[in-house]
């Protein structure tokens, strides 16, 4: 290749794509002219740092050099459309994901070359969709069977897959349900006042669907705590966190609809998920730099339990102590003071948001969609801990104003 890509900071992605590029390079099938025009709308992308539309230039060059269906042009199709999904770009991803998994099925077979990835990073874009769920189920358990056909289900990475599969599922945007068809017709989602709430309506969520998974991580993990003697703790806060959310979106279902918890229903299995985390914390403590992600998970998940419960002075607690901080979570124009009360200050606006911050937090909402039916995200403010201080970080704006905040 005469020309050589412009220094810049380093990134697997560029040093990945320079590898690429020398060895489409030494393809016969294109000009140089089709070279140096492709290399120019990467740079450019590049500078931008635009990496996705820097992938799609190296993979239109791909196709051109080596064909559709070329193992290297696969591999580039599969990292442009996991790049999509990273921005945010589900139904694209999708679409090119499903598009990379029929090439490599053609090329490979159903179980070979990346199989197993494409499927597996199909199921987290359709896990970022309000939509079915059958559709990202059937890519998780085709990535489970996958696994099993080269023997491996009695392993570390088939345990990790579970795990990963149950975390996508938690971070999904569909896992609180809705209320009986009659009932939920006007609300969409909507906070509803227990007024207007029939007695005979009924909630379901989506809360179970990932249990299967997280149950079979459990049963082959206390097989192999010989390989990984923490696995049972890790898997243990992953329960921990599917309960908590769980717990908490039952809670937040209006009076007189079947499904909604007690507060001493509620209260107990706070309690219950506090124990379990603490004896993880114990435990994964042992080797506190190998666990760290496991340990700050469920201290965070304690915070969660401190902030669902408005219990103000347990969380200013576990902010003194360290064992949760946010500081690098949130830009600094994004924290406020929290006052006594509970009470927002919000000085560059000159304003008090006098709703009480905690008592907020127990309340819970149901999502608003949009016509399409996905989630609407409206800002709110959450308590965080900032290097040790309780404030107030604002979610979902990038600005604040009284008639924004709910």
């Amino acid at each position: 290749m005469e020309r050589r890509m412009k220094a810049g900071k380093p990134s697997l992605l560029i040093l990945a794509a320079g590898l690429i590029l020398q060895l489409l390079s030494a393809q016969a099938g294109a000009s140089q002219a089709d070279e140096n025009r492709m290399v120019s709308r990467f740079e450019a992308a590049m500078e931008k740092e635009d990496q996705t539309t820097a992938l799609r230039h190296v993979l239109d060059y791909s196709e051109q050099v080596y064909g559709e269906d070329a193992p290297v042009t696969i591999k580039l199709m599969h990292r442009y459309g996991y790049s999509l999904y990273k921005d945010g770009e589900y139904r694209e991803a999708i679409n090119v994901l499903k598009e990379t998994l029929e090439r490599s099925t053609d090329v490979y077979g159903e179980t070979g070359g990346e199989a197993f990835e494409i499927n597996m990073n199909l199921g987290k874009a359709y896990s970022q969709r309000r939509e079915r769920w059958e559709p990202r189920l059937k890519y998780f358990d085709r990535a489970l069977e996958i696994l099993r056909e080269r023997g491996e289900q009695e392993s570390i990475t088939y345990v990790a897959t579970l795990v990963n599969i149950v975390i996508n599922l938690l971070n999904s945007s569909s896992l609180s349900g809705e209320y009986t068809p009659d009932f939920n017709k006007d609300f969409q989602g909507e906070e509803i006042s227990e007024t207007e709430v029939s007695t005979g309506s009924e909630y379901r969520n989506n809360f179970r669907k990932p249990e299967k998974y997280l149950q079979e991580a459990v049963d082959i993990g206390a097989r192999l705590e010989h390989l990984d003697e923490y696995i049972s703790a890790k898997i243990a806060v992953l329960q921990a966190k599917l309960n908590v959310l769980e717990t908490a979106d039952l809670a937040a279902v209006p009076g007189g609809v079947e499904g909604r918890i007690t507060r001493s229903a509620e209260r107990k299995n706070y309690d219950r998920e506090q124990e379990r985390l603490t004896l993880a914390i114990d435990e994964l403590a042992h080797d506190s730099v190998a666990n760290r992600e496991y340990l700050d998970a469920a201290n965070r998940i304690l915070l969660d339990i401190a902030l669902l419960d408005g219990d103000e002075e347990r969380l200013r607690a576990m902010c003194t102590s360290g064992a949760v901080n946010a500081a690098g979570d949130y830009p600094p124009e994004r924290l406020y003071e929290i006052m006594e009360g509970g009470i927002v200050f919000a000085p560059e606006i000159g304003i008090r948001i006098s709703t009480n911050i905690f008592k907020q937090q127990r309340s819970g909402r149901r999502q608003t969609l949009d016509e399409n039916g996905n989630p609407v995200k409206k800002p709110y403010f959450k308590p965080v801990c900032v290097d040790g201080h309780l404030v107030a970080a604002l979610i979902h704006a990038p600005k604040v104003t009284v008639e924004e905040i709910w």
